[in-house]
């Protein structure tokens, strides 16, 4: 399938941004040769010049290699979220949307009690819960993050899925299926899940853009992700104390937390359209 003519750009920006991402995620040191942690209280706020690209820190660390370390950890959290709030909510979906019945209104209403929550302060209850599990007040894992956010993330898939279920569920090829015999587990993940993964893909990626504005928003409150550890919604959170002697600090982890975001976000729509035989014209 051709890629339409609006959609181009899009595509080309979103390709080029995410290439550069998960390059910077699996090989920093192709891009920086500073430590990330090094405090050089010398050269603390200078601000951009050919030997530090966008200035340092009020330690002196260099605010790119931050920014390039730290994509390990967004793009981590964010994607892996993503992942486990789709193998928890597909199958929801799947079992509610063919079954129906009592199951389908007791998982609904399941979700629905989950939605109700805005969406930060739910990821806010469960990492705030999961720490004190931990028998911690002060350290949040990674793992804690991707485990609050997709939390916060499943019941969406699971709606998605369930209405695609609802409208293929009567359809001319799975009752060809059940007539032949098969089961239940069959027609749902060999019949009817395959043709739902246009929806599942479309929705995977935007949730990755809400995952790392979540995980973002949760570091710069300082529920995230903590310092010296590199994260750019804590970059953020410090670079505010310095706002007016050293802007370039504040745009750095915003302009890049934006600019993924926007590209994540183009590849969703990009997809959505590429998907949908309707606006192939």
């Amino acid at each position: 399938m051709k890629i339409r003519k609006k959609n181009r750009f899009p595509a080309i920006f979103s390709i080029a941004v995410l290439s550069l991402v998960i390059l910077m995620t699996f090989f920093p040191a192709l891009f920086t040769s500073y430590d990330p942690l090094g405090i050089n209280l010398d050269h603390a706020l200078e601000a951009p010049s050919m030997a530090h690209l966008l200035g340092t820190d009020e330690y002196g660390r260099d605010i790119f290699c931050r920014i390039v370390y730290g994509a390990r950890n967004t793009i981590y959290v964010g994607f892996a979220a993503a992942a486990l709030a789709t193998l928890v909510g597909v199958p929801l979906g799947l079992s509610a949307g063919y079954f129906g019945g009592i199951l389908d209104l007791i998982l609904m209403r399941i979700m629905d009690a989950f939605l109700s929550f805005p969406p930060i302060l739910l990821a806010i209850l469960t990492i705030t819960i999961l720490t004190r599990l931990q028998g911690s007040t002060s350290s949040v894992g990674a793992h804690s993050l991707v485990l609050s956010i997709a939390l916060v993330n499943f019941p969406r898939f699971s709606r998605i899925v369930r209405g695609s279920v609802l409208s293929l569920r009567e359809r001319e090829f799975v009752e060809a299926n059940r007539s032949a015999g098969a089961g239940s587990a069959y027609i749902m993940f060999r019949t009817i899940l395959p043709n739902c993964v246009s929806a599942i893909t479309v929705q995977f990626t935007l949730l990755a853009a809400t995952s790392i504005l979540i995980e973002a928003g949760m570091s710069f409150i300082g529920l995230g992700l903590q310092p010296p550890e590199p994260a750019w919604g804590s970059m953020l959170f410090s670079s505010l104390l310095y706002m007016n002697q050293a802007i370039w600090y504040v745009l750095s982890p915003t302009a890049t937390i934006f600019i993924v975001v926007l590209a994540i976000n183009f590849l969703g729509d990009v997809l959505r359209d590429w998907f949908d035989p309707r606006k192939q014209a």
